[in-house]
């Protein structure tokens, strides 16, 4: 049976208890406080980062994972595995995307077989993909399996947020190759949504209240949902509000929840939210 591996980077917002459940490789993007940088996840933890924002004396600022740690990760699992499949945030928000093709193209080709993909999401949506990818693998998958289950998961995987200002997103990157309407919206909460891996305007709300019955909104949309997570950054307070709004039409007790990971949140900046909705293969 063929070795598989499952990487992505760490702006898919996946637990390392999860990540090492699942045996996902994940590759620490960067993150630059002052003068400082980062690997997020291990050289600074989600607690860390959040108290250092919450300090408000360094900005942070989002940087891709060094090329040292992605040569690294990819010399040690093509040595172990057959078919390696990285999946990661979408190419028109990160350079990451673009990174790992180049470091898959000095793969000699008597190694694994690395095929990258394009999530065409970010946070807790690149991380569903991934983590499906990676349940299919334990579950005994082929690689034609799993590359065929990984474009479905995308397809069928969506990502709808709402941030305070858009000056993070904008300083991340995020917003260079995206629609010029959104880069305007500086004094609502504007709903956006990765729309096959663009930030595009979803929604305009001029208010947190409003922007939170616009997620919900956007779930109940769905004839057919099969798992949704919410992800803050730092109101917890708002969870609690769409939990309460979405559960009559789907239980709040198989809502996942999380406070984003460093990676992402520094890319949405303080008082973000997002809802990923996995509509389930058919």
């Amino acid at each position: 049976m063929a070795r598989i591996k499952i990487i992505s980077d760490s702006t898919a917002d996946i637990s390392a208890e999860l990540a090492h459940e699942l045996d996902i490789d994940i590759i620490p993007t960067q993150i630059q406080f002052g003068d400082q940088s980062f690997r997020a996840g291990t050289e600074l933890g989600n607690e860390q980062y959040y108290q250092l924002i919450d300090d408000g004396r360094l900005r942070p600022r989002f940087l891709p994972p060094s090329q040292v740690d992605l040569d690294a990760t990819f010399r040690r699992v093509t040595e172990r595995y057959d078919y390696i499949f990285s999946i990661h945030m979408a190419a028109q928000l990160s350079p990451i995307y673009r990174m790992v093709q180049q470091t898959q193209s000095r793969i000699p080709a008597t190694a694994a077989k690395v095929r990258v993909v394009d999530s065409k999401s970010f946070s807790a949506g690149l991380g569903t993909v991934v983590m499906h990818a990676a349940r299919a693998v334990q579950d005994g998958a082929s690689p034609s399996e799993v590359e065929r289950m990984i474009t479905e998961a995308v397809t069928h995987t969506h990502f709808v947020f709402f941030v305070d200002t858009i000056d993070a997103l904008e300083q991340a990157g995020c917003l260079e190759y995206t629609n010029s309407n959104v880069s305007s919206l500086q004094r609502i909460k504007p709903l956006l949504l990765l729309d096959d891996g663009e930030i595009v305007l979803y929604e305009r709300t001029r208010t947190r209240t409003k922007a939170i019955e616009g997620l919900a909104t956007f779930v109940e949309d769905f004839p057919k949902v099969q798992a949704v997570s919410v992800l803050y950054t730092t109101s917890p307070e708002d969870v609690d509000k769409f939990l309460e709004r979405l559960d009559p039409v789907f239980p709040r007790g198989e809502v996942t929840t999380m406070q984003m990971s460093a990676s992402s949140a520094v890319m949405l900046g303080p008082g973000a939210m997002g809802v990923a909705v996995y509509e389930g293969l058919s």
